[in-house]
């Protein structure tokens, strides 16, 4: 690789007698990885699934090359996040008991999100993204993992966490940063780096802390994490975070390396904020009338426990617990989207397809075959009529509504294979 001279040097004065072990890492192929999605299934379950999946401990696997997940209908059905193993590793640090509610600041494209949404099924994610096409994909990506008690925001850390006040009990701030753990895969990220470059990042990263450590409450932990390897981005930081916050301490830190781990790289440090931890507190649910939407639940769905909140739109959604009101927040989605009322009836959602526990209860079972028939777009025979989930090896893959016979395919046409 045809790293700049002014990392190499610094690298090799960071590593010294290791450096020459970084470079020959360097040097080999990337290895491609992916998470099993607790939320669906467990690492165990995959590896039946998937034995070509080569699994490192955990949840995390490396693919197999070649390997091209948006033609596997296990990927499509959430089974998976595609992501690198050291990126696994941040959400990794978080403890977390599962009512407790927590915020991935700089949330897209949402592969530690999807874990953090793992740790706390009856809590709250709120996952942000400030750039709003990049907030629509990790929309899209929870929705396909089957996160339900999710509020996604696109909003600048600083006026969200203005208005959450110090709510939660983790904060995630996976920090935008030059990029050093992705020269392997990404020439691109080395042509972009510079010293200067990495001092920008920094400065960056410190008005990100700042306002994340708004939402922190007393006894609460703040997660920091970097795909560099520069101890301005990553050590620096955190001294500099500890003396201008004093009521936080560090409690662990972690580096990972091309050549100390299988993964690309990484850095996390975890903080606390002293004092006691008080319960989790979420504020009352304020309930909508949906005759539409509630007789569509009784009818077509399992239990479902949540508040239901119908928007003037025609959308209903079950909300999440939510520690603090939404008020003034730019939200692209607070729960899980049931469905919306069209010309006086209601029409269910690929969310609620794709969401955790299989809320549907008619479901049309397909082999891999007819999986990816249905991933194209096409009709398929069935003796189900009305609504249904289509699965595949017990994982939703979207909507579907028998008709005379006949499948009828209602899987968005943006998630259909080419």
């Amino acid at each position: 690789m045809n790293l700049p001279q002014a990392y190499l040097d610094r690298m090799k004065g960071q590593l010294g007698e290791d450096f020459d072990a970084y470079l020959a890492a360097m040097a080999e192929p990337e290895k491609r990885a992916a998470r099993a999605n607790g939320l669906k299934l467990s690492p165990e379950k995959l590896a039946e699934l998937r034995p070509d999946f080569l699994p490192t401990g955990g949840e995390g696997f490396l693919l197999p090359e070649g390997f091209a997940p948006g033609r596997d209908p296990l990927h499509a059905g959430g089974a998976y996040y595609v992501q690198e193993l050291s990126a696994q590793m941040p959400a990794s640090l978080f403890d977390l008991t599962p009512g407790m509610a927590v915020l991935d600041v700089c949330a897209a494209p949402g592969g530690k999100s999807a874990q953090l949404a793992e740790k706390v099924p009856q809590g709250v994610l709120f996952s942000n993204e400030i750039v709003p096409n990049r907030a629509n994909v990790l929309l899209g990506n929870l929705e396909r993992m089957g996160a339900k008690n999710m509020v996604i925001t696109s909003m600048d850390p600083e006026k969200l966490t203005a208005l959450t006040g110090p709510v939660f009990d983790g904060v995630l701030v996976d920090a935008p940063c030059a990029g050093e753990g992705m020269f392997r895969k990404d020439p691109g990220a080395v042509a972009e780096w510079s010293p200067e470059h990495v001092l920008s990042c920094a400065r960056r990263q410190r008005a990100i802390l700042a306002s994340a450590q708004k939402a922190v409450k007393p006894g609460g932990q703040l997660v920091y994490s970097t795909c560099s390897f520069s101890p301005a981005e990553n050590e620096e930081n955190v001294a500099w975070f500890l003396s201008e916050y004093p009521d936080f301490e560090l409690v662990e830190e972690r580096r990972l390396y091309p050549h100390t781990s299988l993964g690309e790289g990484q850095y996390a440090a975890r903080l606390r904020r002293r004092g006691e931890a008080p319960a989790t507190a979420y504020l009352a649910p304020k309930n909508s009338k949906a005759p539409l939407a509630e007789a569509f639940i009784d009818e077509a769905c399992t239990v479902l426990k949540a508040p239901l909140r119908l928007l003037p739109d025609g959308r209903a959604l079950l909300l999440p617990p939510l520690p603090c009101a939404l008020d003034g927040m730019r939200v692209l989605r607070a729960g899980l989207l049931l469905g919306e009322v069209v010309k006086g009836r209601f029409v269910p959602a690929h969310a609620l397809a794709m969401a955790s526990g299989l809320p549907l209860r008619q479901r049309v079972e397909l082999s891999a075959p007819d999986a990816l028939r249905y991933l194209h777009g096409e009709t398929l025979p069935t003796d189900v009529a009305g609504w249904c989930a289509v699965t595949h090896a017990g994982l939703a893959l979207g909507l579907g509504k028998g008709t005379d016979g006949i499948l009828k395919n209602h899987l968005p046409k943006g998630l259909r294979i080419l």
